[in-house]
């Protein structure tokens, strides 16, 4: 890919007055282990970094088993599952039981590194708050349900858990992975509600893209735990879009949009379940009276509860028990096979959906999986740079515009992204100075033809004040030759001003082969005095603090 297109992925996310720098690293000035951004501009991502190569991969299903009485069926063995993909047989080379998911003992967990580091296959909770598509007292329904089931558990919860929340201008992390109830409900506590209302004409499409957006988010930022997620996405989603009256250049979007999202989630091993703490309908039928997942869900309509089902999870719609709908989605995330195959057939159409079917012995049993996937050619073409006439940047619908999102979603956030491992330690001689190391374990060293392999990085740099606004930011384009033919980690040292009111600095790095991406923050206050951003801008006495 050449440096042009890689400056325009950058260009389309730098706001006014950003920092951008490119120059060649001197190998004089290079070692092993350290190098000085910034450096060379590097091949930028290709398409299809998050979808499934067939020829290469397994096809991984954690599967949920029920009987009919909707009960947990954990002591089965590999014999009693067959699995079709495309309706052609597939033969199961992995099989793992429920029992060989659970956390090892009373693991204690406080933060996504400690998960990472001491319970790297442990299956855990990701509670989404919806406050964008979700009535204002709805939203409080939903969380006094939340509080309910988490008075009921006992102070360990069973699983790590994250608890974030969505608005129209936000993403926010009320807390990282950790097994305390109690920091859970203190995190909800503290929360303000954000109120739902936006008074433009573009308030479906707003809906739709922020939606998109933080599933994306969640599937990129967590892709480096090697266990199970289950999203328990509390509120309304999206509304129903009808894709037969669309434009084709929409529908072609939107289509792109929704088999991208598709695959990040089963990539990172995320089941979507979606719980409506109003009701308006009944759930959607999930499987046939074989236990066997339907064809393409997204034919014709687009849901939000189809990416549920699309994914192995459930939609739970039409009840008042909130609190026992999100018990048993933390269940089912405990409580599921992991069974693996490698596809007999090959597609490279990529709006074509592989429909995935698991079929019981036992016909009485109910098997919950992901329906499929959607697959692209194994040598996508290169992406065509498209900008807009007056300001150089990428068009809407680009794929370069597409990975600049991804880089702004994690710039803007304060989420902990582990598909790159990284860790941030601050000069104390220089407090403007910060080392990033990134683990030899993430690092796509390739040789791409050259002598020297190499590893190709975008670095984006950026400080927040107390109530989250953007202060400064830089984004380097990193181009590092690997000094031995051993894996070895690399140190990336990067300035940036830290005098009040910062409050935050937010270091994000991506792995151009490998579409990896890291991201960690380094709090120059008490994190306590962050200030809540659905707090920030008060429009309505209607929106308080529980």
């Amino acid at each position: 890919m050449n440096r042009r297109f890689a400056f325009a992925c950058l260009h389309a996310f730098l706001c006014s007055g950003l920092h951008l720098v490119a120059q060649q690293a001197a190998s004089s000035g290079t070692t092993q282990n350290q190098v000085q951004a910034p450096a060379q501009a590097g091949k930028s991502a290709q398409p299809g970094d998050y979808v499934l190569k067939v020829s290469t991969q397994l096809v991984d299903l954690d599967i949920v088993v029920t009987d009919k009485q909707g009960n947990i069926v954990d002591n089965l063995n590999k014999g009693d599952f067959k699995i079709t993909e495309d309706k052609q047989p597939q033969t199961i080379l992995n099989f793992d039981r429920p029992l060989a998911h659970a956390l090892p003992g009373n693991l204690s967990i406080d933060s996504t590194q400690e998960l990472d580091r001491v319970a790297p296959e442990a299956p855990v909770s990701i509670i989404v708050l919806d406050e964008i598509n979700t009535r204002f007292e709805d939203e409080v329904f939903a969380r006094y349900s939340l509080e309910k089931y988490l008075k009921t558990q006992s102070d360990m919860l069973p699983q790590p858990t994250m608890l974030v929340a969505i608005t129209l201008d936000h993403f926010i992390v009320l807390r990282d992975y950790t097994t305390s109830r109690k920091q859970i409900v203190d995190a909800l506590d503290h929360h303000f509600i954000a109120y739902p209302w936006r008074g433009n004409g573009s308030w479906q499409n707003e809906q739709i893209s922020q939606a998109f957006a933080s599933l994306r988010q969640v599937a990129q930022a967590t892709a480096g735990h090697r266990g199970h997620k289950n999203m328990i996405w509390i509120g309304r989603g999206f509304p129903s879009i009808q894709m037969q009256n669309m434009l084709d250049v929409d529908r072609d979007a939107l289509e792109t949009a929704i088999a991208t999202c598709t695959n990040m989630l089963r990539d990172a091993r995320i089941t979507l379940y979606t719980v409506d703490p109003a009701g308006i309908s009944a759930a959607p039928t999930q499987t046939d009276i074989n236990g066997g997942t339907m064809d393409d869900p997204f034919g014709g309509e687009v849901d939000f509860n189809a990416l549920a089902t699309a994914t192995g999870g459930r939609t739970f719609m039409n009840r008042n028990d909130v609190d026992n709908l999100i018990g048993k989605s933390v269940r089912d995330g405990s409580e599921f096979y992991t069974l693996a195959y490698k596809p007999t057939t090959r597609s490279d159409d990529p709006a074509k959906f592989r429909a995935i079917r698991v079929i019981m012995k036992d016909p009485h049993l109910v098997a919950t999986t992901r329906e499929g996937y959607y697959v692209q050619p194994t040598s996508p073409p290169p992406p065509k740079v498209t900008t807009t006439a007056a300001s150089g940047t990428p068009a809407a619908g680009t794929d370069e515009n597409a990975l600049a999102v991804d880089l702004n979603t994690a710039a803007d956030s304060t989420m902990v992204y582990d598909g790159l491992p990284i860790t941030v330690t601050r000069d104390t001689a220089n407090p403007n100075q910060f080392t990033i190391r990134i683990a030899a374990s993430g690092l796509d060293w390739t040789a791409n033809g050259e002598a020297t392999p190499k590893v190709e990085l975008a670095l984006v740099v950026s400080s927040f004040d107390r109530k989250g606004k953007l202060l400064n930011r830089s984004a380097h384009m990193l181009d590092v030759p690997a000094k031995s033919s051993e894996p070895h980690s690399l140190d990336l040292q990067t300035r940036i001003d830290t005098t009040s009111p910062a409050a935050r600095v937010r270091f994000v790095v991506r792995d151009s082969s490998s579409g990896k991406v890291g991201a960690d923050n380094a709090y120059l206050i008490d994190k306590n005095l962050i200030v809540d951003p659905a707090a920030v801008n008060l429009q309505t006495p209607s929106r308080r603090r529980r």
